[in-house]
C-alpha cells in the first residue's frame, strides 16, 4: 500500500523533502513506516530527531494521521495515508 509521510518545518530540511512515498505491506504498521524513513533518512537527521540506538524517532516528532495523534508503533496504516511529522518545540 502507498503511504505518504510529510515533514513539516526544519523537519522537512534535515530529511531533504517536505514529502516522501512509501510503499508498505498491505498489514503495516505505523512501526513499519518508521523503519523505512529511518532506512531512507536517518543518516540525515540529527539526534534531535532520530534516537540511533532505538532506530525510532525522537520523543519531540510527532505523527499525526488525520488530525489526530499516531503514538502506537503497532497502529495499523491504510492505504493512501498521509502521516504528518512535527517537532515540538517549547519556547516563548
Amino acid at each position: 500500500m502507498k503511504i505518504t509521510a510529510r515533514f513539516h518545518g526544519i523537519l522537512a530540511d534535515w530529511v531533504g523533502t517536505p514529502s516522501a512515498g512509501f510503499e508498505l505491506p498491505a498489514n503495516a504498521a505505523y512501526a513499519d513506516l518508521v523503519k523505512e524513513i529511518g532506512r531512507r533518512y536517518k543518516q540525515y537527521m540529527p539526534e534531535q530527531l532520530w534516537d540511533q540506538k532505538n532506530n525510532t524517532f525522537n520523543a519531540k516528532v510527532r505523527p499525526f494521521r488525520d488530525g489526530k495523534s499516531l503514538n502506537a508503533m503497532d497502529s495499523f496504516l491504510r492505504e493512501g495515508d498521509e502521516i504528518t511529522f512535527l517537532l515540538m518545540m517549547a519556547g516563548g
